[in-house]
């Protein structure tokens, strides 16, 4: 999926993948962050599915980057789902 973001002259922009962006977002933890990926997601632009499934994939490598704590932002990623489904599951009793 890509969306149109803006055009410059003769160049376009586009969003393209939104699933990285949002695990970007949360390795921040900023509550800009955390209320644009929200956002997204009310948008249905990524899955949690596909979020946790990212992650996962991404997990092994982490280490790589020594800047990111896997552990804290495996805490982030997992808080975040959860709210979202407990989310979801509010609206389904409505």
């Amino acid at each position: 999926m890509r969306v149109f973001i803006g055009k410059q002259g003769q160049v376009l922009f586009y969003h393209y993948d939104f699933t990285a962006q949002a695990l970007a977002k949360l390795s921040r933890g900023f509550e800009r962050d955390v209320n644009d990926i929200i956002a997204m997601y009310e948008k249905k632009l990524f899955s949690l599915k596909e979020l946790r499934d990212c992650f996962e994939a991404i997990e092994p490598e982490l280490i790589r980057f020594p800047s990111l704590d896997p552990d804290i932002l495996r805490k982030r990623v997992e808080t975040f789902i959860e709210q979202l489904e407990e989310k979801d599951e509010d609206y389904d009793l409505k």
